[in-house]
């Protein structure tokens, strides 16, 4: 790939601050004993190595990118993020979350973003820009698409909008194809999921590179905006990964993101609600948008409330 690289050594996008206005939670799974369950069913897994196949593990991936370092350069960071279903033939979407995506911070995109699937499966040490060391390639993103109210306002006052989306335009990887048709996307979820009921969300911890990771169980809320697994123990690198519910093996539909955790505690996953938000929004906006930003130096588009 032809990503920029500077002196800054790789950080992680991962906005892990408790934010105050939100109250600790209830942890709901205290009582239940990490196991070495998964891939779906009821058993409580804190952090463990994907190992179940699927869709979920060729559909997701690491992002690979650069944001303002807030000293007036640049620097590389990792997220996750989730090849989804789309409807346009030529053009690929990838969901995570917006911290992943736009620096509210710095006021700007991303740059230099690529997206690496299935990168458990390098035959690498772990992240790098090495892109013929990955079973798939990586593909470079074209542009991405956030809410407004993500640039607008600083975490944590936008945790409820921490979900964006990239778009990749014509082919790319190993052998040169479409993202959406050499990985088989996962179906985003609009509709309400259920509370009480397992959940599972997977990611890219950097303290586990090149892992894909995963933790799941019984899903409850956070305030008013995000669903929350209690005793999730994913780490920074895998925001933006997907939560899905339910999950057989890998198969199943994404109804969240990796979003936030409170500081100073080893456990706690929050993700942002796509059901009654702008999620669905963003998805058609970025299903349909030019391939060219108006601005093409923004690297991406902001959607305001009104344009929905």
């Amino acid at each position: 790939d032809d990503d920029d690289d500077d002196d800054d050594d790789d950080e992680t996008a991962s906005p892990a601050v408790a934010p105050s206005a939100f109250q600790p939670p209830l942890d709901t799974s205290s009582t239940n004993a990490p196991s070495g369950g998964g891939g779906g069913g009821t058993e409580f897994v804190a952090n463990s190595p994907w190992s179940f196949g699927g869709h979920v593990e060729d559909a997701s991936g690491r992002l690979f990118f650069e944001m303002p370092n807030g000293r007036g350069g640049w620097a590389a960071f990792v997220c996750s993020g989730t090849c989804v279903r789309d409807t346009v033939s030529g053009r690929s979407l990838i969901l995570s979350a917006a911290h992943c995506i736009y620096d509210d911070v710095d006021q700007a995109f991303a740059r230099n973003v690529i997206f690496v699937p299935n990168q458990a499966g390098t035959t690498g040490s772990g992240t790098d820009r090495d892109c013929t060391n990955d079973p798939l390639g990586c593909w470079a993103v074209d542009f991405g698409v956030v809410d407004a109210a993500w640039t607008t306002t600083v975490f944590p006052a936008n945790v409820a909008v921490d979900y964006g989306f990239y778009v990749v335009d014509g082919p790319g990887g190993t052998a040169n194809t479409e993202l959406d048709t050499t990985v088989t996307p996962m179906e985003i979820a609009f509709t309400t999921p259920l509370v009480g009921s397992f959940a599972t969300a997977l990611g890219y911890s950097s303290i586990d590179d090149p892992s894909f990771m995963h933790c799941q169980e019984a899903m409850v809320t956070e305030g008013p905006s995000n669903w929350w697994l209690a005793g999730c123990e994913l780490s920074s690198g895998s925001s933006g990964g997907p939560w899905c519910q339910p999950i057989d093996g890998g198969n199943g539909p994404v109804i969240s993101v990796n979003s936030w955790g409170y500081v100073g505690r080893s456990s706690g996953m929050a993700g942002p609600k796509l059901v009654g938000s702008t999620a669905q929004c963003l998805y058609l906006k970025a299903d349909d948008l030019d391939a060219t930003p108006k601005n093409p130096a923004s690297r991406g588009y902001v959607i305001a409330s009104s344009q929905c």
